[in-house]
């Protein structure tokens, strides 16, 4: 049963009872509570007040090691668990029933309209999810045409990239938010395809309710409280092919509400949206505007890179930013930022 991050945060935040419950259990010691924020020792017998988590954003940071994260980035650390199972573990060591934070919650008679409108409200919920055991037969099957892309095989075998010997098409896994998997994107393994037969989905899903990557670089995002946003799977693959796992995509050039909503949801200080050369600025500016807060507790700063005068992206090239290697990528990162 898949938890929905969202549901639970809002659970979690603001309740100093249940966060000093799943501290306990996290086996931290010396809590001390004052003024919105707990604070303990980041390991028995360290300083008692080297660790500072906020009961309102539910975000710690550590002052001896100038770590930085949330409280499912600590279960993650604590107890060495991947992000969907420290929801899991987070809800169950709150005392929360699974259900009450479920993407699967069902209310009886009376209560299917309140479901309903919770779906309507949240369609993400309602995306159907499948055992990972259906990607068996693609698995360990790596391919030549995205490493000459600049994705090395580490990368592949990370992200379950595989092959559909059928089809010849190169598989690529989707999943929901809580790392559920919901989906298979198919790319014909040739680059002389034409441009409309390369993509077809072997297991269809809604990517607009999805970010890619977004399990994945859970934690590194919270420890570096900045996300890059890109257009496809591609760039969070580059991306982590050159060390960089703060990489996320929407499968697309705009940023639905469910995405804006989760992205908005990380509460990172900062995010970059890096969207493919050719786009007009006004519309990548209104795109990186649907990221604001305007809370005071999760304020965050959004820029987006635009190479104006085409320093390091070709005029009409329609290239990703991450498609020209790891340098020409820090130097977009470093001189082609526009803030809002």
């Amino acid at each position: 049963m898949g938890i929905n991050h969202l549901r639970l945060t809002e659970q979690l935040r603001g309740n100093e009872d249940v966060c000093y419950r799943i501290l306990t259990e996290l086996g931290y010691e010396n809590i001390t509570f004052d003024k919105k924020y707990f604070r303990f020792s980041r390991e028995p017998g360290t300083n008692p007040t080297s660790m500072r988590l906020s009961v309102d954003t539910l975000k710690f940071v550590c002052f001896s090691t100038n770590e930085y994260g949330d409280i499912y980035t600590l279960a993650m650390r604590q107890k060495h668990l991947h992000f969907p199972d420290a929801l899991q573990y987070v809800a169950k060591a709150a005392g929360i029933e699974p259900e009450s934070v479920s993407k699967q919650t069902r209310y009886p008679f009376s209560g299917f309209y309140r479901e309903w409108v919770r779906e309507s409200e949240d369609p993400e919920t309602a995306m159907p999810t499948y055992e990972e055991t259906i990607l068996s037969p693609y698995g360990e099957k790596y391919n030549l045409l995205f490493f000459h892309d600049g994705i090395n095989f580490s990368t592949q075998r990370h992200f379950h990239v595989g092959l559909d010997m059928e089809s010849n098409r190169i598989t690529i896994p989707e999943y929901t938010f809580d790392g559920q998997l919901c989906g298979i994107m198919g790319r014909l393994n040739d680059t002389k395809c034409d441009k409309g037969e390369r993509w077809l989905p072997l297991l269809p899903c809604s990517r607009s309710l999805t970010l890619y990557g977004y399990h994945y670089n859970y934690a590194t995002i919270q420890h570096k409280n900045l996300a890059i946003i890109g257009e496809s799977e591609k760039f969070v693959q580059q991306l982590h092919s050159m060390g960089c796992h703060i990489g996320l995509a929407l499968c697309g050039c705009n940023i639905s509400p469910t995405q804006a909503k989760y992205l908005k949801g990380l509460m990172v200080p900062r995010m970059v949206l890096a969207l493919d050369e050719g786009l007009p600025e006004e519309q990548i500016r209104a795109e990186a505007e649907k990221l604001q807060t305007e809370n005071t507790l999760t304020k965050n700063q959004v820029g987006y890179i635009f190479d104006r005068d085409h320093q390091y992206l070709p005029k009409d090239s329609k290239k990703a930013p991450s498609d020209c290697g790891k340098e020409v990528f820090s130097n977009l990162c470093k001189d082609c930022v526009v803030w809002l």
